[in-house]
């Protein structure tokens, strides 16, 4: 047998609840036991005195000649036990039974009478000078013996005792602790049945929690208690649920990276073959025309200027990509190391295109700049490095004569840069994958293919995006990056 909480709290309630009735009642027996002797013991000094008072008037009015007990105690026991109500005898000096007198009210005493023997302890007190009463139950009924010694002006006459009946006193008490037993019974019955009731409602809350929490452990995240009670389980429920909420927040967050990191690691890999195939592809060119040129028998003066043009062209590219590549891994390093600062977008954008207009007039293009300022937080070198990669890129891949927009829109929260340029069409292929490394135009023999990729790089370091559409004619590339706001910057 498992002890629960609520098993544990109801035997202790019951263990606690009876040893208090136990103790309780026990002090209330002994309580009513001392009152009821208290009593008695008050009624018997009160009967001593008046019954002495009365034997001297008596012997007053009674003039004796030898023994006034034996003269008159038979009239003296009759008149105080019709008096008293009790049984009344008269004892010599001696100790011995002279008269008794039990009043026809009280035939109980009579059973009294017939064992008095039996109880004479009193008596053999009385004859030392002291008084005494005894309490027995004779047959159910209450009686008290009592005794005392008759002096008077200092002369002992003899022993008077009296037997009463005080069954009713502790008839009473038994009432008392009967009406206490059953007071007790029925408030156990209605606090056991309350507590039980009690106890359930307070555990349905965390038997839900344990239910609950072993969802969570077989991986239910999203599991929530709704629980109004306005005591400690209402707030161990929204301590679980944030709690849960959390867990649920943290493994997002692991799958998340982990998804990261493969996503990564993916990248990598495939950075990695297509920096192998493109870096092979130059190679095998040059080692080929090297190849055929170097042959002894070789005189042919017009494919050896071909080789030699094929073969600077393909070391250029070569010597681009690696370029390229050495720039790549510095960006990433220098720009954790260098700090970010405030950037006037405008006028950086006018420096900027104010130069590369230099590049574009070779071939009858304008590269013209609109919209309003916008601040953002960035490291400066490395925007421009993006800006101008993008911009030479529309050159590049731009028609001749055709002008070159970069136009600049905010939001409350984010700035937009958008590039335009008229194009050539562009294969569906080139631009769904276009910030991909080594994604190039085959048309531009001497493209690396990373120029995009940097960028991309660049922006989402600063927690941008970037996107690309080709549309009538044009290619479109749109920049968001987060603006600047003092607020939230200081």
């Amino acid at each position: 047998m498992k002890w629960t909480i609520r098993r544990k709290f109801l035997v202790g309630f019951l263990l606690l609840f009876s040893t208090a009735a136990l103790i309780i009642y026990q002090v209330m027996a002994l309580s009513l036991q001392s009152n009821s002797e208290t009593i008695i013991k008050n009624e018997l000094a009160k009967l001593q005195q008046t019954t002495r008072e009365y034997v001297k008037q008596f012997m007053l009015l009674h003039p004796y000649e030898s023994n006034f007990f034996e003269e008159f105690g038979s009239v003296i026991a009759q008149d105080l036990s019709a008096l008293h109500q009790q049984s009344v005898a008269l004892y010599n000096e001696r100790g011995e039974f002279l008269f008794e007198a039990v009043p026809i009210e009280q035939p109980q005493l009579m059973t009294g009478q017939q064992a008095r023997e039996m109880f004479a302890s009193d008596i053999a007190l009385a004859l030392d000078n002291q008084a005494a009463f005894t309490l027995v139950d004779v047959d159910g009924i209450k009686l008290s013996y009592f005794s005392y010694p008759l002096y008077i002006q200092d002369r002992f006459y003899g022993i008077m005792r009296f037997t009463g009946d005080y069954t009713y006193l502790f008839t009473s008490n038994q009432q008392i602790l009967r009406g206490f037993t059953l007071f007790t019974v029925i408030l156990f019955l209605a606090v056991f049945l309350f507590s039980l009731l009690l106890t359930r409602k307070m555990m349905q809350p965390l038997t839900n929690l344990i239910t609950a929490t072993k969802q969570v452990a077989s991986g239910n995240y999203n599991l929530r208690i709704s629980l109004k009670t306005g005591d400690e389980f209402e707030q161990l429920t929204d301590s679980f649920n944030e709690m849960s909420k959390e867990i649920k927040q943290k493994i997002d967050q692991i799958e998340a990276e982990k998804d990261k990191v493969l996503l990564l690691e993916k990248s990598r890999r495939s950075f990695f073959n297509n920096v192998t195939h493109e870096l092979k592809t130059p190679l095998t060119t040059i080692s080929g025309y090297a190849q055929i040129i170097g042959e002894d028998d070789f005189n042919d003066k017009q494919f050896l200027q071909k080789a030699a043009q094929k073969i600077h062209e393909e070391s250029d590219r070569l010597g681009e990509m690696v370029n390229k590549l050495i720039n790549l891994s510095k960006n990433e390093s220098a720009m954790i190391a260098k700090e970010k600062e405030v950037i006037e977008l405008r006028p950086f954008l006018f420096s900027i295109c104010e130069d590369m207009n230099l590049k574009a007039e070779k071939y009858g293009m304008q590269i013209q700049l609109y919209g309003d300022n916008s601040k953002i937080y960035a490291v400066k070198d490395e925007m421009k490095q993006m800006f101008i990669n993008l911009l030479d890129n529309a050159i590049k891949h731009g028609i001749n004569d055709k002008n070159i927009t970069v136009t600049i829109t905010k939001s409350e929260s984010e700035t937009f840069i958008i590039i335009k340029n008229e194009s050539e069409p562009i294969d569906k292929a080139i631009s769904t994958n276009i910030f991909e490394p080594f994604i190039h135009n085959p048309r531009k023999k001497m493209s690396s293919g990373l120029g995009l990729y940097i960028c991309k790089e660049m922006i989402e370091y600063h927690n941008g995006t970037i996107e690309f559409n080709y549309e009538d004619g044009k290619a479109i590339f749109k920049i968001n990056i987060p603006r600047w706001q003092q607020i939230s910057n200081n």
